[in-house]
């Protein structure tokens, strides 16, 4: 071990500071970790809408009873500039389920404009339903 100039004690080559250059240097490295998830957009919770929900006959009275169809529509209708986005299961199956879900949220009032529908190989017997600002 070598006294470095800053009074630290280090190992030959490195500089071990200690005192208030210590705190000043975690901070300044901490800090922006810390507030890094406050710069991200705030994420608006997903929605599901499983195989066995969706199989079931479907009328617009029955839809607005489904409180993740009914929760989304109130979040499209509360601000004109968020849209959804349908994630499905990959297949002709869920494709359908999709499609025809969207064609309900028309029918429910919202403009097909604001619904985009993709794949997800992740999903099995579930629609998602992400709203996004």
């Amino acid at each position: 071990m070598v006294a470095t100039e800053a009074g630290g004690i280090g190992v030959t080559g490195r500089r071990w500071y200690s005192g208030p250059m210590r705190r000043f240097l975690l901070r300044a490295l901490c800090l922006p970790c810390l507030l890094a998830p406050l710069s991200l957009p705030a994420q608006t919770p997903e929605r599901s809408l499983d195989a066995d929900t969706w199989s079931r006959p479907r009328t617009a009275e029955g839809l607005v009873q489904l409180a993740p169809l009914r929760d989304t529509v109130a979040a499209l209708q509360a601000d004109s500039r968020r849209t959804l986005l349908i994630r499905f299961p990959e297949g002709e199956q869920g494709e359908l389920w999709a499609s025809e879900l969207r064609d309900w949220m028309v029918a429910l009032g919202i403009p097909s404009a604001r619904i985009d529908i993709e794949t997800d190989p992740a999903l099995m017997e579930q629609m998602d339903l992400v709203i996004r600002p």
